[in-house]
């Protein structure tokens, strides 16, 4: 597994990249399993600068993939593979469904409370 580790760097820059996009991607990286490494060579700390932040890359190394994440404010790649990554998919889609239901349930109670300037209209009511 240090082997790969060490070979990820390299391979992070030639990796394609998808997009993470979240505010807490650090936390459900971190409880999923990814682990942070900070660049330790010359040639990692040259990769890692020329790596975009925030940004999932994966990377295929002899037959298992690989997965990182550049957080530049800790100077720090979160690295995973595929177990790790399947966690982290599997948090990701918890986390919006619970977020879809609260905007769901929000929105159920503004409609049924939002009665306007004037209250609530029943037929009859106002005459």
């Amino acid at each position: 597994m240090k082997k790969i580790l060490l070979l990820l760097f390299p391979a992070l820059l030639l990796a394609s990249c998808a997009g993470v996009g979240s505010s807490n991607t650090k936390r459900l990286l971190s409880a999923s399993g990814f682990q942070p490494k900070k660049p330790q060579t010359e040639k990692h700390t040259e990769i890692y600068n020329s790596m975009e932040p925030y940004k999932l890359y994966n990377k295929e190394i002899k037959g298992e993939m690989i997965y990182g994440y550049k957080d530049p404010e800790q100077g720090v790649v979160y690295v995973g593979g595929p177990k790790e990554h399947e966690q982290y998919q599997k948090y990701a889609v918890e986390q919006q469904l619970a977020q879809d239901q609260r905007v769901a349930a929000e929105m159920q109670m503004e409609a049924a409370y939002s009665w306007g300037s004037w209250g609530p209209y029943r037929r009859g009511y106002y005459y």
